[in-house]
């Protein structure tokens, strides 16, 4: 007995570098083909060399009304091979040449394995005849469906592809780079069609190093080779087709032939079970210094011949093809850990000591002259020991799976956990909260659900809607239907065409659970698709959480940055089902020509796995007249009532209107400035897919029209046009307080044109023009002496850049702008001709904090600037200014500004919604003292449902201005009053 860990790692040091060790590789041996309708092997073969069964099944007999037959008949076969100890490879046969049969075919798969997994060491599916060679991309996406079809029932399984011709080698490198290799276990490389001649052994070489590239712990089997009838015949070609192989990735060798052909196989492979039985790699020569010389030529490149090491027994094996009427052969070689050497005849079973063995200054260097044959012999350098002994020790460090394996894992994991779920219902919440502007309070918007899916079809009824607290459970008004464009590839999915690019990036914990991070990427440049990132857990490959935002999107929606996370929801069969527990999303929309930013929350509760309520709940949600919605490929779509039943409706609810009716009351102003009309929002104006905001109030209005998605979905355009028919007052303050004598009195008209490049999904420039009228006229009170501005178009043009993610915004402006005419006006001599032309420019940053539902905290903080700003281009804080301020009047105006924004808005007894405001700025004004001066604003706004449908809306203004405006009021008020229309 040998005890040497020190020459068992000096033997290691013989291996060819460049091959990695395979794994724990279940499959070795002497196959045996066999087909379901044939006469099973005979109970009393050879049961000394391990032996595989291949069993080939075909579709077509699992169909029709021979099914249960055949199902049965499999069953008596598999249970028989059990009892034998016999393993089961099935052979499932190729993979479905047209689309309408991958579905029975996946079926058939399935039930197969469903109905083996207790009895098979592995499956043998996608053969491939050498003639007609499948295309790659359909075989791979077929493969791997049936491999994650397979290991959702039979996770231990092995799988093997095949049988495929070894002469494909080019072919199987493109499958091999399509991304088979995670999926499967082993490839079967089909036998020859007659004697093994240079060429086959060529490609199977070829093909055996390609395996070894691609997959290393690949399991190559061989086969079938037809056996001569004869049981000489039979053992001498088996014998030789098994010792050809040794050391390569071929572990399995298949045959096929009579009963009486096979018995002479396993016989001879008997003899050889010390080499089959065990995992042999092959040696480097070079570093064995192996020679192989007749007479004094060195014939080592001509005398066919394999170097072998057990990793079992640690035993070293030269396998030898000389010439039968050549001279003897002379061997030089250093084993390690050489014993006895004896030459061994696979044929007869007899072993001979190798004639004028030399041992060289080193015990491990050995001489000696080997005889010839007509087929293969073997010389055993350790025969006879039997009961060596070999330890090592492994410190490597922990290697991660590839990410390929890893995403099967987890489609293995899905498929599992969707064979089981049939049905659930759960509760849904969705909530979006969203601010129009920094000026305007938050939207919170609140809908309850109940969710029914069924496999792949998902609908929900909604149970409640709730706006800024004013709640509706039937008759609620219409609200736009706008979302993001359906995805129909989802990261992770099985499908034909690879639309994502997969990278490992490490590990993490979500919770208390480790997990792999895995990074997506889109493919496909055109269509919606995602990028991000997703947490799968590494004990079960679940899905824990996935972080994407989408791209390339259409429609008002610019861009969708969401998080899912992944939760527990029960146990079908002591199998813990995952679902999607949790969602949180920030979308971009494009809402009036201007970037708004929505959060939106989902959170699914009360989960009822296969309930048998299912189909009568749902009835009675259909039957009811709730609104109800249904998941298309399309998108969320309405399912609305049809006679007794529901049906899905293309009719997208894409716009609101409202009645509006109230005032404006605003110091500024001698009278308060009344609004009554419709303010309309509408997402498919005219049917050509424009967006129109509208308030018109009578005396008012104001409004834009946007066109998205143009020039490959990156540009938007809109037009912004405002009016007012009532004149507004003009004040100037001073040190010493409203200057009288000098109110002019304006009526403005303006419009613009906006050009928008999205940069990135987060990123936006645009391009701005804008053109402005203002009329000027005296007031009763302007002085005789004051001359007035002339009336005068304005032409403005400007550039910006937002940039919103993860909930904050950031906004930058300039603009350049130039009256076609200025004259002298005023009494005064500080008139500046070059005030026709100034510029402004603005750079703001804001966040919302949403808690608790209807709680949400805005703050925001902007500075405005400019040059050569006079009393008429100044900022001020107007109802429609982006400066406005609650409670401050348009009167007061500044050059330049810094400005802080917060307010809280929440709910009150679920019924009435307020929002409070304190705004704070300081000002300065470089055409007066130019000293900074303080400004704080506050306001409170209450919304409320009030009779007949309607919506009630007070918002009330005060402020504390500096002493130079205490003449200008400190009071704004607004009233309105909203009535939806359908």
């Amino acid at each position: 007995m040998i005890v040497s860990v020190a020459l068992s790692m000096a033997a290691c040091l013989l291996l060819v570098p460049a091959r990695g060790l395979a794994g724990d590789v279940k499959l070795r041996g002497i196959a045996i083909d066999q087909r379901l309708d044939a006469e099973p092997l005979p109970a009393d073969l050879p049961g000394i060399v391990p032996t595989i069964v291949r069993l080939s099944i075909e579709e077509t007999a699992f169909t029709g009304p021979a099914a249960d037959a055949t199902l049965a008949r499999l069953q008596d076969a598999l249970g028989l091979y059990q009892s034998r100890h016999i393993t089961v490879v099935l052979a499932l046969g190729h993979v479905p040449a047209a689309d309408s049969d991958v579905e029975p075919w996946r079926q058939f798969v399935r039930v197969v394995a469903q109905r083996s997994r207790e009895s098979v060491a592995g499956y043998q599916i996608g053969e491939v005849q050498a003639s007609a060679v499948p295309d790659v991309s359909r075989y791979v996406y077929l493969l791997k469906l049936a491999a994650v079809q397979i290991r959702a029932v039979h996770s231990d399984a092995l799988v093997l592809q095949g049988g495929i011709p070894a002469s494909e080698v080019d072919w199987q490198r493109r499958v091999f780079a399509a991304g088979a290799g995670p999926y499967v276990d082993g490839i079967a490389l089909d036998g020859p069609a007659a004697d093994e001649d240079e060429p086959f052994r060529l490609a199977v070489e070829q093909m055996v190093a390609l395996v070894g590239r691609e997959k290393p712990s690949a399991t190559t089997m061989l086969g079938p080779i037809r056996l001569p009838a004869a049981p000489a015949a039979a053992s001498s070609r088996s014998m030789d087709a098994v010792l050809r192989w040794l050391g390569t990735s071929i572990q399995v060798t298949a045959f096929a032939g009579d009963p009486a052909a096979v018995r002479a196989t396993l016989a001879a492979a008997a003899r050889l079970a010390d080499l089959t039985a065990g995992d042999l790699v092959t040696l480097d020569e070079q570093t064995a210094g192996l020679r192989i010389l007749q007479g004094a030529s060195n014939v080592t490149s001509t005398v066919a011949h394999r170097l072998v090491y057990s990793l079992a027994s640690f035993d070293t094996f030269l396998v030898y093809w000389a010439a039968p009427n050549a001279a003897p052969v002379d061997v030089e070689i250093t084993v390690p850990n050489v014993t006895t050497p004896m030459v061994r005849d696979p044929r007869t079973g007899d072993s001979q000591t190798p004639t004028r063995l030399q041992k060289g200054p080193q015990d491990n260097r050995l001489r000696m002259t080997l005889p010839v044959a007509d087929h293969p012999l073997i010389v055993d350098f350790n025969f006879g020991n039997s009961s060596s002994l070999g330890a090592s020790v492994d410190v490597r460090k922990e290697a991660l799976p590839r990410v390929e394996e890893i995403i099967f894992r987890h489609q293995q994991a899905q498929a599992a956990q969707d064979t089981v779920l049939l049905n659930y219902i759960a509760h849904v919440r969705i909530e979006q909260h969203f601010h129009p502007s920094p000026a305007d309070p938050a939207y919170n918007l609140v809908t309850e659900n109940r969710l029914f899916s069924e496999h792949a079809a998902v609908e929900w009824e909604e149970l409640s809607f709730e706006l800024n607290g004013a709640k509706w459970t039937t008759n609620r008004p219409p609200f736009p239907l706008v979302q993001a464009e359906k995805v129909l590839s989802l990261p992770l999915d099985l499908r034909l065409n690879q639309d994502y690019a997969y990278r490992l990036d490490g590990v993490d914990t979500v919770g208390e659970r480790p997990s792999f991070i895995v990074r997506f990427d889109p493919v496909d440049p055109v269509h919606a698709l995602y990028r991000g990132t997703v947490w799968i857990d590494r004990a079960t490959y679940v899905r824990l959480k996935v972080q994407a935002v989408e791209t390339k999107l259409s429609g008002p929606v610019v861009s969708n940055d969401e998080t899912q996370i992944f939760e527990p929801a029960g146990n079908i069969d002591g199998r813990p089902i995952w679902l999607l527990n949790h969602l949180i999303s920030k979308q971009i929309f494009l809402i009036a020509g201007r970037s708004v930013l929505i959060e939106r929350e989902v959170r699914l509760t009360d989960f009822a796995l296969n309930t048998p309520a299912f189909d009568r709940e749902r009835s009675a949600a259909r039957a009811s007249d709730r609104i109800m919605y249904r998941d298309t490929d399309q998108g969320v779509r309405y399912l609305v009532k049809q006679g007794e039943t529901r049906v899905v409706s293309d009719r997208m609810t894409t716009s609101a209107r409202a009645f509006v009716l109230g005032a404006d009351i605003d110091p500024s102003m001698d009278t308060p400035l009344p609004i009554g009309g419709l303010n309309i929002l509408d997402f498919n104006f005219l049917n050509r897919n424009l967006q129109l905001a509208l308030l018109y109030g009578g005396v008012i209005a104001f409004g834009n029209i946007q066109h998205a998605n143009l020039w490959g979905r990156r540009f938007d355009a809109s037009v912004d046009f405002f009016g007012l028919a009532l004149k507004a007052n003009d004040d100037l303050f001073d040190a010493n307080g409203k200057r009288s004598g000098e109110r002019v009195n304006r009526i403005p008209v303006a419009v613009g044109l906006n050009l928008g490049y999205q940069a990135t999904p987060f990123q936006k420039v645009t391009a701005h023009y804008e053109f402005k009228y203002d009329a000027y006229f005296r007031d009763a009170t302007t002085g005789s002496s004051f001359v007035i501005p002339s009336s005068t178009a304005t032409n403005g043009e400007g550039v910006g850049y937002e940039y919103r993610r993860r909930g904050y915004s950031l906004l930058a402006n300039a603009a350049a702008y130039r009256r076609s005419t200025w004259n002298a006006w005023s009494q005064a001599d500080g008139f500046d001709a070059s005030y026709r032309t100034y510029t402004k420019y603005d750079l703001g940053l804001s966040k919302d904090f949403s808690f608790a539902t209807f709680h949400t905290i805005h703050l925001n903080g902007t500075y405005f600037g400019g040059q050569r700003l006079d009393r008429f281009s100044t900022y001020q804080f107007g109802l429609f200014d982006a400066t406005r301020m609650h409670g401050v009047p348009t009167a007061v105006r500044f050059g330049e500004l810094a400005m802080f924004r917060g307010s809280y808005s929440f709910n009150l007894f679920d019924q009435y919604r307020f929002d409070l405001f304190v705004d704070h700025a300081s000002g300065r004004d470089p055409q007066g003292d130019d000293l900074w001066r303080p400004v704080t604003g506050t306001g409170i706004r209450l919304n409320l449902r009030a009779p007949r449908n309607t919506i009630l809306q007070v918002d009330f203004g005060k402020s504390v201005l500096p002493d130079v405006y205490q003449g200008a009021g400190s009071m704004v008020l607004q009233i309105l009053l909203l009535k939806p229309l359908r």
